[in-house]
């Protein structure tokens, strides 16, 4: 084997590690996006948890608002009152969490999206040029045998 080939070989060995190594980020990436597609199904959950938070201080409202009606249960009302505080409290910081939470599901899914196409069109373009430069050499090597 000529040097000349000893050099083509190792090229033609680094194309084909790029190649693989692109593939094996694509893959990782693909793993990931479904993963968080499988973790943004819960979204509905959530919202369905932030839905009944607020339905729950409307209904502690209503309560809250017969109890005043009815005076012999003013110190039940102070109880009441320090309960539904801590409710809100709760609500409102899960409610946040629940959307915070989803808007950057969203975010990383775009992202994971974004580097899937990235590596993809690279892998493409790296298994273009190698089959350029494989049917290249095979001609090259016909015409030196010849």
């Amino acid at each position: 084997m000529t040097e000349i080939d000893k050099i083509n070989e190792e090229l033609r060995n680094y194309k084909l590690y790029k190649i693989q190594r692109l593939n094996v980020k694509e893959t990782e990436f693909n793993e990931l996006k479904n993963d968080l597609i499988k973790i943004k199904k819960n979204e509905v959950i959530n919202l369905l948890i932030s839905f009944l938070n607020i339905i729950s201080i409307f209904l502690f409202l209503k309560v809250l608002y017969n109890s005043n009606l009815n005076q012999t249960s003013l110190k039940i009302s102070n109880e009441l009152i320090l309960n539904f505080a801590i409710i809100i409290i709760l609500s409102i910081y899960l409610t946040y969490r629940f959307i915070k939470y989803n808007f950057k599901l969203k975010k990383y899914i775009k992202t994971s999206e974004k580097a899937i196409n990235y590596f993809s069109n690279e892998s493409n373009n790296l298994k273009s040029i190698y089959e350029n430069y494989v049917d290249n050499y095979l001609e090259e090597f016909s015409r030196k045998s010849r």
